[in-house]
């Protein structure tokens, strides 16, 4: 008799984990806090917009990929338009100068160059182990080199550079707390391979493709049921409680919810040790954004898909003064805006604890939105002077926004950071002491994004098959 596995969290995690459960003889059920499958891979419609979270490019949209794989396993890429991308984005600085980060290592060698000659010999190794990282998949010895040899913050890896001009623009370009620098050759070995392509449509039609795929495969989904309890009997997992008291029983638990919540507040702490303490109290998370979404009366195709660029009169937003904006366009896709018009979206990084004090205080919170709403377009009209008269739609996600929607633990977008500490981590897809339960997810591994979540759904299925003696298999559609 087949086993039945509950899994928390309806998200791309959920929704891969549950596929592999199918293929594998698991009777599976989701339970999703909101009323749609997606998780963060979300979008949702202002006036005949719509406005994307998460989608700016999918690694493993090449054929040739050993992604493509696991994404024809989970029936997401099947019938996709990918759109492939000539430049990762576009750089000004207060000064106007230019950046392009072509994604094309030769000519961006040659941009560089552009700048400064005397960093000959470091934009050429920089661009020539962006092509090694093309010619090789992650486990490969010469990708761990390369790995470990740019493991360093962007900014550390920007202040090698001998001229000032490109030391800022690439600093600004790239710079993201502390991310290693790795993550920024990887993705433009992707984008130049052409394995890193943008979906037309974006995150809500891919996000139910694998839906549909779970579905198919027999698998049930109960949304607008919020987990509120782990029921845990002789150390061993045996269902859920909801917030609506009811229980639960499977005979196998899938956590691929809020890592904080699922070890801290739904079993109490009682499953952990002073590792996993101490990822949650040393490692640094995907900070929390104010998410911005623009409806624009206008055509801007011919301008660039992402533009960072500095502010001549800085902005506060989350308490802290903004003094430069990334923006990006999303022209490319027609399916996001009525013809003539554009979607603007801007992510911007801001501190929870100031988000979390207007919790319970709505009418101040209501407040800030709007006046972020006018900070951000008087900001734009920097660059496009007439945007504050095409503006038809706009939205204002906060930190709050995330954890409403979907739990994430101080709003992060993206669980843990991808840093120079964290890329050596690796955490449990299961907790000491607890049998029958596993976990998977942005909260399991470092660096967030699509192909994590999906790739530690598929290893905690195989490590479940594992245990229960079970010939780990796949199917595509």
């Amino acid at each position: 008799m087949s086993k039945s596995l509950i899994i928390i969290g309806g998200g791309i995690a959920g929704l891969s984990a549950g596929c592999y459960a199918q293929m594998n003889g698991f009777n599976s059920e989701i339970y999703e806090m909101h009323n749609i499958a997606g998780g963060l891979c979300t979008a949702w419609r202002r006036k005949g917009f719509t406005f994307d979270l998460c989608i700016e490019w999918l690694v493993g949209s090449s054929p040739k990929s050993m992604l493509y794989t696991l994404w024809e396993e989970l029936g997401a890429v099947q019938g996709k338009q990918f759109i492939n991308y000539t430049y990762f984005n576009h750089t000004l600085d207060e000064h106007g100068n230019r950046f392009i980060c072509y994604t094309d290592p030769d000519k961006l060698r040659e941009h560089m160059l552009s700048f400064s000659q005397e960093d000959e010999a470091l934009i050429t190794e920089i661009t020539d182990d962006i092509k090694k990282l093309m010619k090789v998949d992650m486990a490969d010895p010469e990708s761990t080199r390369i790995s470990g040899k740019y493991s360093m913050p962007v900014s550390e890896l920007a202040a090698q550079f001998n001229n000032p001009v490109l030391r800022n623009l690439f600093k600004c370009a790239f710079d993201w707390h502390d991310m290693s620098a790795i993550v920024v050759l990887r993705t433009l070995a992707s984008m130049g391979g052409d394995d890193a392509g943008y979906p037309i449509g974006g995150s809500q039609p891919l996000a139910q493709s694998i839906e549909e795929r779970y579905l198919s495969l027999g698998g049930i989904i109960s949304y607008k049921s919020r987990v509120e309890k782990i029921l845990v009997e002789r150390d061993t997992a045996v269902g859920v409680r909801l917030a609506d008291g009811t229980e639960k029983r499977g005979d196998i638990m899938l956590s691929t919810a809020d890592g904080h919540a699922t070890i801290f507040k739904w079993l109490d702490g009682k499953y952990s040790d002073d590792i996993i303490r101490g990822f949650y109290e040393t490692l640094e998370l995907f900070p929390p954004i104010v998410f911005v979404s623009l409806g624009i009366h206008g055509d801007y195709s011919h301008e660039p898909h992402r533009l960072g660029f500095s502010l001549k009169t800085p902005i506060e937003i989350g308490g802290e003064e903004i003094q430069r904006l990334s923006l990006r366009n999303c022209s490319m896709d027609k399916t996001l805006a009525p013809e003539g018009k554009t979607v603007f979206t801007l992510m911007i990084p801001t501190n929870y604890d100031y988000w979390a004090q207007l919790a319970d205080k709505q009418e101040e919170y209501l407040v800030e939105k709007k006046r972020i709403e006018g900070a951000v377009i008087g900001a734009i009209s920097e660059l496009y002077p007439d945007i504050k008269n095409k503006v038809e739609a706009i939205d204002v996600a906060t930190p709050l926004t995330f954890v409403r929607y979907t739990g994430n633990w101080q709003g992060s977008y993206g669980g843990w950071l991808f840093t120079k500490k964290t890329m050596s981590v690796r955490m449990p897809l299961a907790l000491p002491g607890l049998s029958h339960f596993y976990m998977a997810g942005h909260w399991v591994s470092p660096g967030g994004g699509l192909p994590v979540v999906a790739i530690t759904a598929r290893a905690a299925v195989e490590l479940l098959c594992k245990n229960e003696k079970i010939h780990f298999v796949t199917t595509k559609p």
